[in-house]
C-alpha cells in the first residue's frame, strides 16, 4: 500500500470518528459548582425571611376570620399589602436563583426550598390580581374637575399595584423554566389579559384626549372663566396619568413579545413625546403614514382658506411697511419745519414711533387674519414687557434720564457741552446714550443716565460769548498805556462785537507783576479763533510799545552779622 492511499483512509477515518466524539463532548454535562458560602448564605437568608412573611400572612387571615364592616376592610388591604411582599420576595429570590444556575453554580437545595412556594404562586396570585383588578376600573360618574382628578390619582395608583403584580408574573413566566416548572397556561393567561388591559388602557387615551381637545376649545371661546380653566387642567392631568398607565402595560407586553406598536404610536399622538419608541421602524412608518394622511386630508378641505388667508396676511404686511415708508416721510417733512420747536432726539423719536406705529398695527391685524384673540395677545406682551423690564433695570434708567434730557434740551446736536466727565461736541442722540466728539477727534460713548445725574455745561448754547483774557504788566510800566493798547487791540479785531461793550480794568495786583484782564464778546463759534489771536496780537503789541511781561520775582534781603 502507498503512502498516498494510507494518509487517505486515515483522513476518511477521521472525518468519520470527529462527528461522534463531538457528539460525546457534547452531551457529557458540565460539572456544577456549590455555591459561595457568603452567596449560599445570603440566599438561605432570604428564603428564611420568606418564611416568616408566610406566617405573617397566615396569622393575618386567621385574625380576618369573621370580620366585618370596616375592620374586613382593613383586614383585607393589610392582607394584599403582606400578600404583594410575599410574591416580590418570592419572585426575587427566584430570580437570583436562576441567575447563580446560569453561571454554573449548584443551586439544587435552595431550588427545592423554593418549589413548593413557586407552585403555589399563579394560584395564590389569582386571588390578590382580581381584587386588585377590581379597583382599577374607570369611573364614568359625572364629577367635577377636583372629584375627577382625586378618581384618577386612586386609578392610577390602583393600576400601578396591579402593574406590580403583573410584573411579578411576567417574572414568573420568564424563570419558570430554569426552576423546572411549565407555565405555559400562565403565559396564555398573562398574554390575553395584557392585551385586553392595553386595549382598556387605549380606549381610556381617547376618551382623555376627546374631553382635553373640548374644554380646551370651549376655554379658548370663554378665555375670563376660571372654572373652565380648571376643566382644562384636570383633562391634561386624565391624559398624563392615562398615559402613564399605558406606558406601563406596553413595557409588559414587549417583555412578553407581544405587538405594541399601535400602542406606541397612540403614546406619542397623544403626548407629543419623541421617545425611544420612535426610533422604531414599525412606530416611526405608521406614525409618517398617519401624519401624511392628516396632512393630505387637511390640505385638500382646509387647503383653500388658508392659502387665502396666509396671503391675505402677506399682503397686510407688506402694505403696512410701504406704509410705514410713506408715513415716516411724511412725518419727518413736518417735523423739519421751522415752526417745530424740538429736539433733534425727539424729532427722531416722533418719527421712528410714528413708523414703528403704523407696522405694529399691520402685524396686529395680519394676526387677527388667522383667528388670533388680539386681547389675550396684548395682554401677554403686558406681562412680557414687565418681565424685560425688570431685568433691564439699568438700561431703563438710561431710557428714563434720555426721556428727561428730550424734554428739559439741555443740550442738543451739534452743541459743545460738558457733561459726565466728557467735554466734547455732542455728534449723535438716543434715549440711551448720547454720542460725543471731542476736539481732537475722539468719539466717546456716554451712558445718558451718567449725563442727567452730574452738571451740564452747554458752552453753545448762547450765541455771543465773552473770552476772558489775562495779561501782566510790570509795575514799572504805564497802566494807560497798557490798557490803551488793549482796547485799540480788540477795537481793530473784526470778531470782536460792539455790543456788549469790551471790557478793560486793572484786575489785580500780584507778587510780581500788575494784570489786566481785556474781555471781548464775540460770536460762540469764534470764541476759541478770538481767544488765541488776541493772547498772540497783545504780546506782539507790548513787545512793540516796550510794555513788559515779567517773569515771577523775589527780593531777597541780606542781614549782615552784627
Amino acid at each position: 500500500m502507498t503512502m498516498r492511499t494510507t494518509l487517505t483512509l486515515l483522513g476518511l477515518l477521521f472525518l468519520w470518528a470527529a462527528p461522534l466524539l463531538y457528539a460525546q463532548e457534547q452531551e457529557a454535562p458540565a460539572a456544577l459548582q456549590p455555591l459561595p458560602e457568603e452567596v449560599a448564605a445570603q440566599l438561605n437568608g432570604r428564603v428564611a425571611e420568606i418564611d416568616l412573611l408566610v406566617d405573617d400572612v397566615a396569622a393575618m387571615e386567621r385574625q380576618a376570620e369573621g370580620a366585618e364592616g370596616l375592620r374586613a376592610v382593613m383586614y383585607s388591604a393589610r392582607l394584599d399589602s403582606l400578600r404583594l411582599s410575599m410574591f416580590s420576595a418570592t419572585i426575587s429570590l427566584a430570580k437570583d436563583i436562576a441567575a447563580q444556575q446560569k453561571k454554573g453554580f449548584d443551586v439544587t437545595e435552595l431550588k427545592q426550598l423554593l418549589l413548593d412556594d413557586l407552585k403555589a404562586f399563579p394560584d395564590k396570585v389569582a386571588a390578590v390580581f382580581e381584587r386588585l383588578d377590581k379597583a382599577a376600573q374607570f369611573n364614568y360618574e359625572e364629577l367635577g374637575p377636583r372629584e375627577i382628578v382625586v378618581n384618577d390619582k386612586k386609578l392610577l395608583r390602583a393600576s400601578q399595584r396591579l402593574d406590580a403584580v403583573l410584573d411579578m408574573l411576567v417574572t414568573y413566566t420568564e424563570i419558570a423554566g430554569s426552576m423546572g416548572l411549565d407555565a405555559s397556561e400562565q403565559v396564555e393567561l398573562l398574554n390575553s389579559f395584557l392585551v385586553e388591559t392595553a386595549a382598556n388602557r387605549s380606549s381610556f387615551i381617547e376618551l382623555a384626549v376627546d374631553q382635553l381637545d373640548l374644554t380646551r376649545s370651549v376655554a379658548a371661546a370663554l378665555p375670563g372663566d376660571a372654572e373652565l380653566s380648571s376643566w382644562v387642567d384636570a383633562a391634561e392631568e386624565r391624559l398624563a396619568l392615562s398615559s402613564t398607565a399605558l406606558q406601563s402595560a406596553t413595557a409588559l407586553m414587549r417583555r412578553m413579545n407581544l405587538d405594541t406598536r399601535q400602542y406606541r404610536q397612540q403614546l406619542v399622538r397623544a403626548t407629543g413625546a419623541l421617545t425611544a419608541d420612535v426610533l422604531d421602524v414599525g412606530v416611526f412608518t405608521g406614525l409618517v403614514s398617519e401624519w401624511s394622511k392628516a396632512a393630505f386630508d387637511f390640505s385638500r378641505s382646509e387647503g383653500p382658506r388658508w392659502l387665502f388667508t396666509i396671503l391675505l396676511a402677506a399682503l397686510i404686511v407688506f402694505a403696512s411697511f410701504r406704509l410705514a415708508r410713506l408715513v415716516r416721510r411724511l412725518v419727518e417733512k413736518a417735523m423739519m419745519s421751522g415752526k417745530v420747536n424740538m429736539s433733534h432726539l425727539l424729532k427722531r423719536m416722533i418719527v421712528s414711533a410714528a413708523a414703528n406705529l403704523t407696522i405694529f398695527l399691520g402685524l396686529l391685524f395680519a394676526l387677527s387674519q388667522f383667528g388670533i384673540s388680539l386681547g389675550p395677545l396684548l395682554a401677554g406682551l403686558g406681562i412680557v414687557g414687565f418681565i424685560v423690564g425688570f431685568a433691564l433695570q439699568d438700561t431703563l434708567s438710561n431710557f428714563a434720564s434720555g426721556l428727561m434730557i428730550l424734554i428739559y434740551r439741555p443740550f442738543d446736536v451739534g452743541d459743545f457741552v460738558a457733561a459726565g466727565g466728557v467735554t466734547g461736541k455732542v455728534d449723535r442722540m438716543s434715549l440711551v446714550n448720547t454720542t460725543f466728539k471731542t476736539l481732537d477727534n475722539q468719539v466717546l460713548v456716554v451712558p445718558n443716565n451718567m449725563i442727567w445725574q452730574t452738571v451740564i455745561t452747554n458752552v453753545t448754547a448762547q450765541r455771543t460769548r465773552r473770552v476772558d483774557l489775562t495779561f501782566a504788566i510790570s509795575y514799572s510800566d504805564d497802566i494807560d498805556k497798557a490798557k490803551a493798547i488793549l482796547q485799540d487791540v480788540a477795537k481793530n479785531y473784526e470778531a470782536v462785537l460792539e455790543t456788549p461793550e469790551t471790557n478793560i480794568r486793572v484786575h489785580e495786583l500780584g507778587d510780581s507783576s500788575v494784570k489786566l484782564i481785556l474781555r471781548p464778546w464775540v460770536k460762540t463759534d469764534d470764541y476759541w479763533d478770538t481767544y488765541w489771536d488776541l493772547t498772540e496780537i497783545v504780546k506782539k503789541r507790548f513787545d512793540e510799545e516796550g510794555i513788559t511781561i515779567p517773569f515771577p520775582q523775589r527780593a531777597v534781603h541780606m542781614l549782615e552779622p552784627q
